[in-house]
């Protein structure tokens, strides 16, 4: 485990620019705003790790936003192909004739008091947990080889995740898991700006993209490190500004 002075320090170290979820989803709701989207006309589509800790931050966007369309798997990883992403369209409102989609997707870390990278205190379990669980899991294989990538029945998501993560990665790399999880960050955009372009007619559909890295922190609190941060509208890209 990598060790800092404390959660403070290890945050500013390893994820600068991180704010509070809270803030993360108001900031850009409100830049969002500028081109034309809010909660009546736009449908949330979030992509996170299924773990019990990524809630807050899907609750933060559905009071925002409205109910949003669930894109969650392992590690966060977009698993749910074009299929999902057109089922998740469909469900989308129609106002002026144009459909608004907002898609929230990133992986997730924790970082303990003591500044510990990859745990966290989980309600009703003793002593530390890890996060990304299935990122921990994948670095230790990482690290004792190549990564298995024939298929497991079942362990589908695990699967995918290793054949998505590996063409990235060198086997018999110990890689410290902040870069593992920035590697599960990439693939991740990547992902989703391919299924976007398979997906959304942009001369009837305006949409937004927001990723990052979520960051668990000890009393329950969530960090966002943005990454992508853009709004498409009737095919033009636009930056959303950071907070500052």
């Amino acid at each position: 485990m990598l060790r800092a002075m404390s959660f403070d320090d290890a945050l500013r170290a390893h994820y600068p620019g991180a704010l509070s979820a809270e803030r993360f989803v108001v900031h850009s709701q409100r830049e969002l705003a500028k081109h034309g989207f809010d909660e009546a006309n736009t449908i949330a589509c979030v992509g996170t790790c299924r773990d019990e800790l990524c809630v807050p931050l899907r609750r933060a966007v559905m009071n925002a936003w409205g109910e949003a369309f669930n894109f969650s798997s392992l590690a966060g990883m977009l698993l749910l192909g074009t299929a999902g992403f057109k089922a998740a369209h469909a469900h989308a409102p129609v106002v002026g004739g144009r459909e608004r989609y907002l898609y929230v997707a990133m992986p997730h870390i924790g970082i303990a008091e003591d500044g510990s990278i990859g745990t966290a205190r989980r309600v009703g379990r003793e002593g530390d947990s890890t996060l990304c669980g299935a990122l921990v899991m994948l670095g230790a294989e990482l690290a004792a080889g190549p990564l298995s990538l024939e298929e497991d029945a079942d362990n589908p998501e695990l699967t995918q995740l290793r054949r998505k993560l590996a063409p990235h990665l060198q086997a018999g790399t110990e890689l410290p898991l902040v870069e593992l999880t920035d590697v599960a960050q990439r693939v991740i955009e990547q992902d989703l700006e391919r299924l976007i372009e398979l997906t959304v007619d942009t001369a009837s559909a305006d949409y937004a993209v927001l990723t990052g890295v979520q960051v668990h922190a000890p009393g329950g609190r969530t960090f966002v490190r943005p990454g992508l941060s853009y709004a498409c509208v009737r095919g033009a890209r636009h930056e959303l500004p950071t907070p500052g």
